[in-house]
């Protein structure tokens, strides 16, 4: 990647809630590079696996991802996701009651890595602009239905 093409991590015209957020992330002490996998290769797949490791384990993690989620920052690993995750979550916008669990539907493969990495509830909802309640109740809801697929494999 060229250096007219890299873009810091940390977003310097930008006013988020806590505009130190940033300086506490764990990319602060992390070559940009990282961020910012070109291609679709193994190579760059890794190196994005390894970037969102980063992000996994970061204090501010749920700040990072709502303000690229806010920004529609198009490019890197932001928030423990690719541009094209990103891009996922930003399609459904909940615009009454309903819609709430749709964009949790959307989100479902999301919700299941969160939880895999340790993400709270709560940070989920956040990401995803949605209840703590709704999210619980998807989260119910996919365990159910991960039981009735493993219980009809097994009567197969």
């Amino acid at each position: 990647m060229t250096t007219e093409t890299r873009r810091a991590i940390t977003p310097a015209a930008t006013t988020p809630k806590d505009p130190r957020w940033s300086q506490q992330a764990n990319c602060h002490h992390t070559d940009p590079e990282l961020f910012f996998p070109v291609g679709v290769s193994k190579a760059a797949q890794k190196q994005a696996a390894q970037a969102k490791a980063v992000c996994m384990a970061c204090p501010v993690r749920v700040a990072c991802l709502e303000w690229a989620l806010d920004t529609g920052e198009q490019f890197g690993v932001l928030g423990g996701l690719t541009q094209d995750e990103r891009w996922g979550l930003r399609k459904v916008t909940p615009r009454g009651p309903g819609q709430a669990m749709d964009r949790c539907i959307e989100a479902r493969e999301h919700i299941a890595e969160w939880r895999k990495a340790g993400m709270s509830q709560a940070d989920m909802a956040s990401v995803l602009n949605v209840d703590r309640s709704v999210l619980r109740a998807a989260v119910q809801r996919f365990d159910r239905d991960e039981r009735r697929q493993q219980d009809l494999e097994a009567a197969a």
